[in-house]
This record gives C-alpha cells, structure tokens and sequence, in this order.
C-alpha cells in the first residue's frame, strides 16, 4: 500500500513545507492501522457560546481561563485551542486549558535548570513553572528562528503549575474523533495526542505533558 505522508495533496509555501516535515516525522510513529481518515471537515464555526469562550481565551488573555464541563477526547466531538511555536501550530484540548497570561518579564530564571526552563511566575498566589515548549518540542531543525523576543503568551496546563509559553494563539475549534490521526501506543513521544492534518497541528496529551515536566522525564529535542 503507498504510504500517504501530510503534506500529499497539499500546495504548501515554503514556511509550511517546514511544519508539514515536522508532522511527517510525527506521523511517522503512527502505526498504519490505527491511523483516521479525515472524513469531512473539522467545525471552524463553533456555536455562539464556544465564540465567546474563544473571545474570552483571546481578547482577555491576562484573565486565567476555566473551561469546567468542556468536551474531552473521550467525547465524539470536542474543542481544541490553536498556538503557534516557532512557526509550529500545535493545539491543546480546551477542557485542559486553566488559562492564557500575556508574557511577563517578571517571569524570574532559576540557576542550575535547563534551558527549556524560563523561570517562576507569580501570579495570584500561584508560582508558575514557564517552559519553553519550542525547546522540547520542536527539532533544532525546525526552529532555527526561534528566539525569547518572540515568546507572547503563557498557556496554562496542570492545573496552573505549568506555563507553556508560546509566540501566539489564535482561535478555538470543533474537532471529531476521526479528524485526528492518533499516536499509537508506542511512540516515542507520548506527549503527542496525534496529530490534525486539516489543521496542520500536533495535538498535545496535555496530563502526560504536565506529568512528563512534573518527573523530569522531557528532555529537549534533538
């Protein structure tokens, strides 16, 4: 059988022929029989409560987010939010996001730490452990424009301990089940959800990528 890699039937610029290499490699971990079919296109038009949730997410980023009783990957459908790293989309499900902050430079280095961690952020009683998620996340191949300058907003995962920071994020969506291309057992980066080929994005486990952080088992990637 031909093997169908992301970028097939695409006409792709030169800065996606990048991001679409990156989810090859992604995808190349995902065994042929649990791969998915994108069936019919993901709901880029949620309803008008899921509008202005993303408004919410969006236009008051400052304002930590709660997303209690959102749909999860368990459900036939459910939402994701959509942020750009180092020219990399990657999405997280909504019902794990506890919040979006605008970058601060009171986020405070520690000595003696990797260079994936940024520093503590306090913020309201909490001390926010900020990651840079290019660096684990993204081969050095795929972010040689990645800089600190471009780091805009902080995304908040495990119950608030961990901060992703990231360049952007832009809007929320509707996916099913079948939209996704899921990891398999055996991957190596069980980080990894799967992946969303209609929307050129790597979906993150967003348990397991603050369980990996929490027990130091992430190392950056090559």
């Amino acid at each position: 059988m031909k093997k169908h890699t992301a970028r097939e039937n695409l006409h792709l610029t030169e800065p996606q022929q990048v991001v679409m290499e990156y989810l090859d490699a992604l995808l190349s971990e995902i065994e042929p029989e649990v791969e998915q079919v994108v069936t019919e296109q993901a709901r880029v038009e949620p309803a008008v409560d899921t509008l202005r949730e993303a408004r919410d997410i969006v236009e008051k980023s400052d304002v930590p987010v709660f997303t209690e009783g959102a749909e999860s990957l368990n459900e036939d459908e459910f939402q994701i939010l959509l942020f750009d790293v180092s020219g990399v989309k990657f999405a997280v499900p909504l019902d794990k996001l506890n919040g979006i902050l605008e970058w601060s430079d009171d986020v405070v280095p520690m000595p003696n730490r990797s260079d994936w961690f940024l520093g503590i952020l306090a913020e309201r009683e909490r001390q926010i452990k900020v990651i840079d998620i290019a660096v684990l996340v993204v081969p050095s191949k795929f972010r040689q424009h990645h800089m600190a300058s471009n780091l805009q907003k902080i995304i908040l995962i495990g119950d608030s301990h961990w901060g992703l920071a990231c360049d952007a994020v832009s809007e929320v969506i509707t996916l099913r089940k079948n939209d996704v291309r899921w990891r398999s057992e055996t991957s190596k980066r069980p980080w990894l959800a799967g992946t969303v080929i209609e929307h050129m994005c790597a979906l993150l486990d967003a348990d397991e990528f603050a369980e990996m952080l929490g027990s130091d088992q992430l190392v950056p990637a090559a």
